[in-house]
């Protein structure tokens, strides 16, 4: 393979981490998550890249511009005119340069220029026999898509939904209460339906949140799943939410002490209700 060219792998998961993956490969890229080391590692390795890229464009941005260069962008002369063009007609519009916009159009490009500059210049050179892949910008993702991704990575799993199983009750609350700082009760959610299966623990936008899985046993929505997730994270303007993204239901509240969301797929038309239940019960 050419090492200048990513390999297939690299670009769908490129893609999936930037969120941009179509939903038929969408689901075929999660399988492999699941089921391939290799390339959960990968996808982590590109997730991590990505981050780091965009905070040092965001921390080069913030970096003053240095005064001489302003003045000398400022002061320069403009260039003459090598021949003299017939005059237009004369209006209220005029396209020809003043000071001001010299300046402006110079600096943006030193800062454009500076920032690709930058950016190249600092990203480590790819080990030998590996493939060098520029990360893709995360602008458009948020934590919310994080809890959504873990949800539908792990949904459609029998033998692996949790971490801790729902025998080890005790466990899963030392552990979430740790590691999230949330104290919180497993909600008995059987009277909607629904059957506590376990627990998992992940990052979302940086910060641990823990998920409590149930499994639906009756109607005909039987055998989906179910999420209960929490987090200290705060949601624009600190408020509820209820919304669908990638065919994914979340239904979310907020209390002093963290965020809470209802998680399922976006048929099911019982969230905000499961939501009301299991917001008296955590």
């Amino acid at each position: 393979m050419n090492a200048s060219q990513p390999s297939p792998l690299e670009l769908r998961l490129s893609a999936y981490v930037d969120a941009q993956t179509g939903d038929g490969d969408w689901h075929d890229v999660e399988e492999l998550l699941v089921n391939d080391p290799q390339v959960r590692a990968l996808h982590d390795a590109l997730r991590h890249g990505s981050e780091i890229g965009r905070r040092a464009f965001d921390d080069m941005l913030k970096e003053p511009v240095p005064l001489d260069l302003v003045r000398s962008i400022k002061n320069a002369p403009l260039p003459r005119r090598a021949v003299r063009l017939p005059q237009a007609p004369r209006s209220g519009f005029s396209l020809k340069p003043s000071g001001v916009r010299t300046f402006i159009a110079c600096l943006s490009l030193f800062v454009l220029g500076g920032a690709i500059g930058y950016m190249l210049g600092s990203r480590p050179a790819a080990p030998q026999g590996r493939v060098a892949i520029a990360a893709p910008a995360q602008a458009a993702r948020d934590w919310l898509d994080d809890i959504i991704a873990q949800y539908r990575l792990y949904a459609r799993q029998t033998n692996h939904l949790t971490e801790i199983p729902a025998e080890r009750a005790a466990d899963i609350l030392e552990w979430l209460t740790t590691n999230t700082g949330i104290s919180f009760r497993i909600p008995d959610l059987q009277g909607s339906g629904l059957v506590f299966q376990g627990a998992r623990m992940f990052s979302a936008g940086g910060t641990p949140a823990g998920q409590l899985f149930y499994r639906r046993i009756d109607g005909d929505a039987d055998g989906d799943v179910i999420a209960i997730t929490f987090t200290k994270t705060r949601p624009a303007g600190n408020r509820s939410l209820e919304e669908i993204r990638n065919e994914t239901g979340i239904v979310t509240w907020v209390t002093p002490l963290a965020t809470y969301m209802v998680v399922g797929p976006s048929s099911a038309a019982d969230l905000d209700d499961i939501a009301a239940k299991a917001a008296g019960l955590i």
